[in-house]
């Protein structure tokens, strides 16, 4: 199951229960990453992937060889570009299209680290490697919940619920 911080309020207690401050609490890439990274073959067409990925909703995925290691990534942007383009996804390799710029961090990457790695990229998902093998991704929702709990005064006002449209 996807490792969260959907409780803010308990993590916020436990940073502030024991007296840390702010600057003083290091949380790692290792403690909030998903585990669970669907990946796709480099060897596989757009059209493989792209069911893949739609079954198993991940906005993008690694794309991986023979040995597993990490070559790329694929998301649903680089998709959408061939689907107007109107080329055949059945026909489009996975290679052709795929980002070969991997961004990445390391488990014992600090959350600030890749927070800001992911601004400065306007990445909305960053893989997590070791030794060349993916054992992880990190959303930006990952790195926004675990910035709120930092931040979290359970003494303060609550803030007033905004309205959905």
């Amino acid at each position: 199951m996807k490792k969260r911080f959907s409780y803010t309020l308990d993590l916020s207690y436990e940073l502030c229960g024991n007296n840390f401050k702010e600057q003083d609490v290091q949380i790692y890439i290792k403690d909030i990453m998903q585990t669970e990274v669907t990946t796709v073959s480099s060897n596989s067409t757009v059209g493989q992937s792209e069911t893949i990925m739609l079954n198993t909703q991940r906005p993008c995925v690694p794309v991986v060889d023979d040995q597993e290691n990490c070559v790329g990534v694929l998301s649903h942007s680089d998709i959408l570009r061939i689907r107007t383009a109107k080329q055949d996804v059945s026909a489009t390799s996975v290679q052709d299209i795929m980002s070969r710029n991997v961004i990445s961090v390391g488990p014992r990457s600090s959350v600030d680290h890749t927070m800001q790695l992911m601004l400065d990229n306007g990445i909305h998902h960053i893989l997590v490697i070791s030794e060349d093998k993916v054992c992880g991704i990190v959303s930006v929702i990952d790195i926004i919940q675990v910035d709120k709990a930092r931040t979290f005064d359970p003494f303060a006002d609550p803030e007033p619920l905004a309205n959905a449209h």
